[in-house]
């Protein structure tokens, strides 16, 4: 760490914020070899669940395995907090599946403060940034705190979430300023990003209330419990006792949710209170998040629902509070415990937190390149919801990426810009850079172009070798991913070359309804039925015993659907083409008059680094597309004259 007289200290890369984005934002800088400090107001609650206990879902649980592929810390803390544990989509095919875990609110915190404080090169600071310290108002030097402390940086990562000027609403008569429920909000940071000339828009978010589970009659509901199944998000925790069989002590006790309903008694309340809503009274202007309604808005847009869904999640194994999932409101606190009492077995339920709603200021994300640094400011970083986006796991993706391109530009290497072909945190980051928002942004399998290539299971095998190549890891843990990514190459291997006899198959091929062998055949040609495990015929040959077991499942779906998988390999192929073709930051779009108007004015606002973020610019067409490609070889032959 550096040292000078105008700075406490001096860091390669300074992180301010300790939350999912935060976090994974610092251990990414540190693993490049950069020198980091986190900045937060409450070291106490770095890692904070502020919303929901829980990590994953529908593209979520990809984007944990990318972010852990590359060394972060969002699977690795679920996996020692993990207290129930689904696994969506398994009715459409595991090539499909999405892990979701509940987490144990207070050991997830812990845990990532403790997996924070494992890399020597990163120190935690309790401080609340007021200022970004500027080099001829031009590039980010450092950031001043509250306290008067001042820190030296190279590039500075800012991942803020709700804080900028945050406004707490429960009702229309209550507004509190705030971050989240008994926390400050941030404004002179905000104030000063505005002066600097970024644009500045407001999102809001909500949460719903938490309610005693000792004051519920879990008779009158239904039990969901985990399907724990030996599953690991991170592929570093436990690995040697896994291959060796060892009993599943990976995870904490497993909890059970609870499934409710919200019926016509609670949508009366609704109706008849619906003017103190702060968001249908008036108190609320800004958007939020389309795919995470609040009650109010459920009941408002879809009448004819005959109920809506409630669950129950556990908070912890040390607290007997639950999060009511699917009753997000800003209604005032006496309505919401009327509510909450007219839901089957909560007749005489205890409220701990009422649910409130939160307004706070977002920068909209086409004003970062693709490294997610602010254009305008070199140095500077934004990552999470500051970007407009919605989620635990959005925000560990952005966070990600910024550090390690805050990290890779203060040890003056290349920025890592992934590709929409190589992840859903690729996809992500296009999307915003690219198309920018007009709602708070959420992941879903569809904005993917690639979702049968790009799996939750196949996220070391994409993710691995770059990580390797920037030397993220230790060497226990390159040795891991090496091991593991021989293991599906073997599993393949064997597949292709070794038979299993009728007999063999017998009992497997009977259990799926298959039809029985004939004769004997390869392993390969079995596997490629549905519903007939790799993994089972491997058992059934007596081959591949030493093979791990999550090498196992990406090697059968790498056999399965091989002929889907190649087609889609092909279409990447032709997206990272179009990727090498770089287009100059200084191009005079203007001048282009092959190009459309529109064509023109996007593409001179946007500065897009290639061909192919280009193409997916609203009001860019292929002819557009064709025709800056004839200017751009045409101004390139010219210059090449002498």
């Amino acid at each position: 760490m550096l040292q000078s007289t105008k700075f406490e200290a001096a860091f390669d890369v300074v992180v301010i914020g300790g939350g999912h984005a935060g976090t994974e934002a610092a251990v990414a800088a540190a693993r490049t070899g950069a020198t980091v400090g986190l900045l937060t107001s409450s070291l106490e609650t770095i890692g904070q669940m502020s919303c929901n206990p829980a990590i994953g879902g529908i593209a979520k649980g990809t984007v944990v395995r990318e972010v852990d592929a590359l060394g972060g810390l969002m699977g690795r803390a679920t996996d020692l907090a993990m207290v129930q544990f689904r696994m969506l989509n398994r009715s459409k095919g595991p090539a499909v599946w999405a892990p979701r875990a509940q987490c144990d609110r207070g050991l997830y915190r812990r845990s990532v403060r403790a997996l924070l404080e494992h890399h020597t090169r990163l120190q935690t600071i309790q401080a609340t940034v007021v200022r970004l310290m500027l080099a001829n108002q031009s590039r980010v030097i450092g950031v001043e705190t509250l306290e008067g402390r001042r820190f030296g940086a190279k590039a500075v990562v800012v991942t803020t979430g709700t804080f900028l000027r945050g406004r707490i609403h429960i009702g229309t008569e209550t507004r509190v300023a705030g971050g989240r429920a008994g926390e400050s909000a941030t404004t002179h940071l905000a104030e000063q990003l505005e002066q600097a000339g970024l644009t500045v828009a407001r999102f809001k978010t909500g949460t719903p209330p938490r309610i005693d589970g000792r004051s519920v009659d879990f008779s009158l509901l239904e039990r969901q419990e985990s399907e724990i199944e030996q599953f690991d998000y991170s592929w570093s925790h436990f690995w040697k006792s896994k291959r060796a069989g060892d009993p599943d002590l990976r995870h904490p006790p497993q909890l059970p949710c609870w499934i409710t309903f919200l019926e016509n008694a609670g949508k009366k309340i609704i109706k008849d209170n619906i003017a103190k809503s702060a968001m249908y009274g008036g108190a609320i202007a800004s958007r939020g998040p389309r795919y995470c309604p609040s009650v109010e808005d459920k009941v408002v847009k879809f009448p004819d629902a005959e109920r809506h869904q409630i669950f129950l999640e556990p908070e912890g194994h040390d607290t007997a509070e639950l999060y009511v999932n699917g009753l997000s409101t800003s209604l005032p606190a006496d309505v919401q415990l009327e509510i909450l009492r007219s839901i089957r077995g909560l007749a005489d339920v205890r409220m701990n937190r009422a649910g409130y709603a939160i307004e706070y200021d977002y920068y909209p994300p086409t004003q970062l390149d693709a490294s997610l640094q602010v254009k305008t400011l070199p140095g500077l970083y934004f990552a999470g919801q500051i970007n407009g986006t919605t989620g635990y796991e959005e925000a560990a993706g952005q966070g990600l990426l910024a550090g390690l391109n805050a990290a890779l530009a203060s040890l003056e290497r290349q920025p890592l810009i992934l590709g929409r072909e190589t992840s859903y945190v690729g996809v992500l980051v296009d999307d915003l850079v690219t198309r920018g928002v007009d709602e708070p942004y959420r992941l879903f399998t569809s904005r993917s172009e690639f979702r049968l290539t790009v799996r939750q299971d196949n996220a070391l095998r994409r993710l691995g070798p770059i990580g390797l190549k920037l030397g993220l890891y230790s060497g226990g843990e390159e040795e891991i991913i090496e091991t593991r990514l021989r293991d599906e190459d073997r599993a393949l291997r064997l597949a292709d070359s070794e038979s299993i006899r009728p007999l063999e198959a017998q009992p497997i091929l009977s259990a799926s309804g298959s039809t029985g062998l004939s004769q004997s055949v390869r392993i390969a040609e079995v596997a490629r039925r549905q519903e007939v495990s790799l993994e089972a015929l491997f058992h059934a040959a007596g081959v591949g015993a030493e093979l791990d077991r999550e090498a196992l499942i990406t090697a059968d779906l790498e056999i399965k659907y091989a002929g889907y998988f190649e087609r889609e390999r092909a279409q990447a192929d032709r997206m990272r083409r179009m990727g090498d073709f770089s287009l100059d930051s200084d191009l005079a779009y203007a001048d282009m008059q092959s190009l459309s108007f529109e064509a023109r004015q996007k593409l001179a606002a946007l500065r897009p680094r290639s061909l192919a973020q280009a193409s997916r610019i609203p009001g860019v067409s292929p002819s557009d597309l064709q025709n800056l490609v004839i200017e751009i070889e045409r101004r390139r032959r010219l210059s090449a004259k002498p």
